[in-house]
């Protein structure tokens, strides 16, 4: 399968590169709008880095797209006038009527696009469903917190455009939040409604959330909340604070470190130490991603999804903007 890869400073590429060395796999060339980390990566695949349209222009079976937020959009269109199946980062536009845009473009041509919200492969999700075995009816509230290094990092990343709202369209709930808006609605089987939520920035030189807590309502009735931020004093062996609470009618659920808890109805406690890095998912989701392709099955994670969750954050926004406000999640 030949592969082209647009926007390779994106600071997720590097994960997906175990995924580009597989047999079968070539990556017949990159570009880098933002001039970051092309020339290394394009030595690192032993492939050509090539202006957007020289990439567009060459023969491949599969793109991937990880341009800044505000260029999204476009570059996923030009790959759906082509023809070509493609995997796009979150959140594939700066709102959600470019997303809502490109899911029309992409049903209509009846290509192939899928979203890497990765939690759907994790560890995390197969526990949180104890292998399936914890009714999706059945849970009564899910808290989760995930803090991820300061937002100084995008600077030193080659992404300072995500600290700008009119490049990136929002700050930390925006980019790793939907990952949890999306589990809810697969965990629960059910659609988040309505929001609550405040944000907060502390740099004066940007104008994104650095901190974010939002209360969801699911239509099933269940309470939810997510709490992100840019907060956390990461180091390359530490990057993140991750940790959870679920209640569900028959368990109990705790995550933290590398462990989780569960405390059944009937008091009967076992723990397990679990992979909560969410890093190594991304080339089990590519991979899947691939196989599904290749199948000619739909994507286990696609535009729709990402159309959902970006509408979740969006209300949230609005509810931050009226101090925290309950506000109507527009349904899709």
């Amino acid at each position: 399968m030949r592969i082209a890869v647009f926007d390779v400073s994106h600071w997720h590429f590097p994960l997906y590169i175990p995924v580009l060395t597989d047999p079968g796999i070539t990556v017949v060339g990159i570009c880098d709008s933002e001039g970051f980390a092309g020339p290394e990566m394009a030595r690192r695949l032993n492939c050509p880095l090539l202006s957007r349209g020289e990439l567009l222009n060459l023969d491949f079976d599969f793109a991937m797209v990880f341009s800044r937020h505000s260029e999204m959009a476009a570059t996923a269109r030009m790959i759906i006038d082509k023809g070509r199946p493609f995997l796009i980062e979150k959140p594939c536009g700066l709102n959600t009527a470019e997303v809502a845009a490109l899911l029309q473009a992409a049903n209509k041509a009846g290509i192939f696009v899928t979203v890497p919200f990765i939690l759907r492969v994790s560890d995390l999700a197969r526990e949180l469903s104890q292998n399936g075995s914890l009714s999706p009816a059945g849970f009564r509230h899910l808290s989760f917190r995930f803090i991820v290094g300061s937002s100084s990092r995008y600077e030193t990343n080659g992404c300072k455009w995500m600290l700008t709202k009119a490049t990136a369209g929002g700050g930390s709930i925006l980019n790793v939040g939907v990952h949890f808006f999306d589990l809810l609605e697969s965990l629960t089987e059910s659609r988040i409604i309505s929001v609550s939520a405040q944000t907060r920035t502390f740099r004066e030189d940007i104008d994104i959330d650095e901190l974010a807590m939002f209360t969801v309502t699911m239509s099933s009735g269940q309470i939810a909340h997510v709490h992100t931020g840019y907060l956390y004093p990461g180091t390359p062996d530490d990057q993140r604070e991750f940790g959870f609470s679920v209640s569900h009618d028959t368990a109990y659920l705790q995550g933290f470190a590398d462990q989780i808890v569960v405390k059944s109805a009937d008091g009967v406690s076992r723990s397990a130490t679990v992979e909560y890095n969410t890093d190594e998912f991304y080339p089990i989701f590519f991979r899947d991603a691939l196989a599904r392709c290749r199948a000619g099955q739909r994507p286990l994670v696609g535009l729709e999804e990402a159309q959902r969750a970006l509408s979740v954050v969006e209300a949230g926004y609005r509810s931050a903007q009226q101090d925290g406000a309950s506000v109507a999640v527009s349904l899709i």
